[in-house]
C-alpha cells in the first residue's frame, strides 16, 4: 500500500513517513506538485496526501487546487486526502469537487488521518474487486513536462509547426535532448502513426552512405547477398531523424541535397526511381554560418534543411528545471534498477542548482544514475553527486574580469558545497571562524547555501 506526502515542509513529511510506516505503509515524499507529478509518472502510487499551500502563498489553496485539476485529467483513479493548517468550507467544497476524497487540517490528529487512509484503501480494494477490468497499468511512460519559460516557449513554437510536414532543424550543444525533441515533434505531427527512423550521419562512412540512406538490390556489390531497404524507405509515410548532420562529410552533402530536392532516389545497383514520402527534422551541434563560410557545409543543403531552424537551449539557462529535472530522473533510474525513489537533500540541491552542467540533459541522467546506485542515506546528499572538483562558478567565469569580492563571494560557495552547506567545516576549511562565516553569507546573500 503506497502513499505520497506532498508537502514543502520536511518536517511534515518526516512526521507522515514515520507514523504511515510504523502501520506498515510505503511512503514517497514529494516537496512541491511538480516532484510529485514526476514520481507519479514512474510509480505505482495508490492515495496522495496533498497540502494545498506551496511557495506561491500559504492561504488560498490555489497550488493545491491546480494540482488536483492536472490529477483528475491524467491519474483520475488516485486517491487524494487534502492536508492544510488554513482550511475554509469554499476550500474544501472545491477540492472534493475536484475528486479529493477527505479533507483534515493541520497539526493532524493521528488517529483521524490514520482512520482517514484505512477507509480509503478499504474503498479501493472494493472498486477493485467490482471492477469488470483489470486495473490499468502505471503510467510509466510519461515525458517530462518543462518548467522554464525558454522551453515552454520553444514547446510552443515546435506545436506550432509540428502539425504541417515543413523540414525542422535543431541546433543546440550536445546533450541538451535534441533527439527527444525531435521524437516529440514526431508524435504531435499528422505522420505520428507512421514509422519513427533516426539515423546518426557521423556514423555513416562514405562507402555505406548510399547503402545505408537508399538500400541496395541483392549482388550490388560484393557482399550484398541480399536485398536491403534503405532508410528513406523505411520511413516513407513517417519521420526520418538526421542526427549530427553537420559531421556529413562534404562529398556526400551533394547525393544527400539531390534526394531532398527532388524526392527521387535510387537503391544501389538499380535503375527504377524511388519516390520519398517523408517528413524531416535533422539536428545538429556545429556552427553552420562557419562551416558554410570554410566550405564544410553546403550553403545550399543548409537552406533545404533550415525551414524552421530551433535553438535548444543548454540545460544550465533552463533554471527552473534543473531540480525538477533532476528529480524526475532519479525516479526514472529508480524504477529502471528496482529500487527506491529517493530525495534530493538541500546541501544537494544547492550544489545542482549551481553547477553549470557542461553536459546538459545528458549528464543530469549521469550523474542521477550514479547517485542513485552509490548513494547509502535515505536521501542524495551532495557528495553523492560527485560532479566535478573545480568549482563550476569559477570555470565558467575564469576569463572575466572579477573584483576581489567576486572571488571571495565564489571561493565561499565553492567551499560551502564541498562542506554539503555544514557551517562549521567550511568555516574551519576557510580559516575563519562560524561567526566571521555567517557575516559573509549574510553579505554576499548565500544563505541557501548555509
Amino acid at each position: 500500500m503506497s502513499v505520497l506526502i506532498i508537502d514543502d515542509n520536511p518536517e511534515v513529511r518526516l512526521s507522515a513517513v514515520y507514523l504511515l510506516e510504523d502501520h506498515g505503509y510505503s511512503v514517497l515524499e514529494a516537496d512541491t506538485p511538480e516532484c510529485a507529478k514526476q514520481l507519479l509518472s514512474v510509480k505505482s502510487i495508490q492515495l496522495i496526501l496533498l497540502d494545498m499551500n506551496f511557495s506561491r502563498d500559504t492561504t488560498s489553496g490555489e497550488e493545491g487546487l491546480a494540482f488536483l485539476r492536472w490529477l483528475s485529467i491524467h491519474y483520475p483513479d488516485r486517491a487524494v486526502i487534502c492536508l492544510t493548517g488554513w482550511s475554509s468550507v469554499n476550500l474544501a467544497v472545491e477540492a472534493m469537487q475536484l475528486g479529493a476524497c477527505d479533507f483534515i487540517e493541520k497539526p493532524w490528529q493521528n488517529e483521524s488521518l490514520l482512520a482517514s487512509i484505512v477507509d480509503q484503501f478499504k474503498l479501493m480494494s472494493k472498486q477493485k474487486d467490482n471492477a469488470s477490468k483489470p486495473e490499468s497499468e502505471p503510467h510509466t511512460d510519461a515525458p517530462y513536462q518543462w518548467q522554464s519559460q525558454c522551453m515552454k516557449a520553444l514547446e510552443q513554437q515546435l506545436q506550432k509547426v509540428a502539425s504541417t510536414n515543413a523540414t525542422i532543424l535543431l541546433t543546440g550543444p550536445s546533450g541538451v535532448g535534441k533527439s527527444h525533441i525531435a521524437q516529440s515533434v514526431h508524435q504531435l505531427s499528422a505522420r505520428r502513426t507512421g514509422p519513427w527512423v533516426s539515423v546518426n550521419m557521423g556514423s555513416l562512412s562514405s562507402s555505406l552512405f548510399e547503402s545505408e540512406m537508399f538500400g541496395h538490390v541483392k549482388g550490388a556489390f560484393t557482399d550484398a547477398k541480399s536485398a536491403r531497404e534503405g532508410r528513406f524507405a523505411m520511413a516513407r509515410q513517417g519521420t526520418l531523424f538526421l542526427d549530427e548532420i553537420g559531421t556529413l562529410d562534404i562529398s556526400l552533402q551533394a547525393k544527400l541535397l539531390r534526394v531532398l530536392e527532388s524526392g527521387e532516389y535510387e537503391q544501389v545497383g538499380s535503375s527504377v526511381t524511388e519516390q520519398t514520402d517523408i517528413r524531416l527534422i535533422c539536428a545538429s551541434n556545429i556552427d553552420f554560418d562557419r562551416a558554410m563560410a570554410q566550405a564544410a557545409f553546403r550553403t545550399d543543403l543548409f537552406y533545404r534543411i533550415n525551414t524552421f531552424n530551433f535553438s535548444v537551449p543548454r540545460f544550465y539557462d533552463r533554471r527552473d528545471d534543473i531540480l525538477p529535472f533532476a528529480q524526475y530522473m532519479l525516479a526514472v533510474h529508480a524504477q529502471r534498477y528496482g529500487l527506491p525513489v529517493k530525495l534530493l537533500a538541500e546541501c544537494a540541491k544547492t550544489k545542482l542548482r549551481h553547477y553549470t552542467w557542461p553536459g546538459n540533459v545528458r549528464e543530469v541522467s549521469h550523474v542521477m544514475e550514479r547517485a542513485l546506485l552509490l548513494s547509502e542515506q535515505p536521501a542524495i546528499k551532495a557528495t553523492d553527486c560527485q560532479l566535478r572538483l573545480v568549482d563550476p562558478q569559477l570555470e565558467h567565469t575564469v576569463n572575466e574580469a572579477k573584483t576581489l569580492a567576486d572571488i571571495e563571494k565564489s571561493h565561499i560557495v565553492f567551499i560551502l558545497n564541498q562542506c554539503d552547506g555544514h557551517i562549521g567545516d567550511a568555516a574551519q576549511r576557510l580559516g575563519l571562524t562560524k561567526s566571521s562565516l555567517y557575516r559573509r553569507i549574510e553579505k554576499y546573500g548565500l544563505k541557501d547555501h548555509g
